[in-house]
């Protein structure tokens, strides 16, 4: 259980009380901030941006192309799954541009709802047993092993 305390600071009048609890808010998003941080490598490729693809670039990308952006479909699929979003139509749109077999949404679709599922509540009583579906996401998104769940699709790949 988290304790708040207030406590009237003596060095400084002008700041008033302090606050532990949001003391303790803060660390916990630094550390999140870090371990976010931790999981950023230099890709040797050039980045894949969605917004930036046009129908030529699509016809001779390479699969890394195609497994970056099928990456992207999981990450949407994950957070529409964890905030029960179906009006969001962004998931159509990778369907649509994809050269995958149904059987890699499908999958990929299954893939990100368990992963929601085990998304645990924050233990930190403040936050009232919320969960961190973005931020787990994103992690998960970033993960090796997202890369190579994404890279055994290669079969669906036409």
């Amino acid at each position: 259980m988290l304790i708040c305390v207030r406590m009237r600071n003596k060095v400084g009048a002008g700041l008033g009380n302090f606050n532990f609890c949001n003391m303790k808010r803060l660390y916990f998003i630094l550390v999140l901030s870090i371990l976010s941080l931790t999981n950023c490598t230099t890709a040797s490729r050039p980045p894949v941006i969605f917004g930036e693809l046009t129908a030529a670039d699509l016809e001779k990308a390479e699969p890394y192309v195609w497994r970056e952006l099928l990456k992207e479909y999981f990450l949407c699929t994950c957070i529409a799954e964890g905030f029960n979003d179906e009006d969001d139509m962004s998931q159509a749109v990778y369907f649509d541009i994809l050269r995958y077999s149904p059987m890699a949404f499908e999958e990929v679709r299954d893939y990100a709802k368990k992963f929601v599922e085990t998304i645990e509540p924050s233990p930190i009583e403040d936050f009232g047993n919320k969960r961190a579906i973005t931020l787990s996401c994103i992690d998960k998104y970033k993960s090796k092993e997202l890369e190579k769940f994404i890279e055994n699709m290669d079969k669906y790949m036409y």
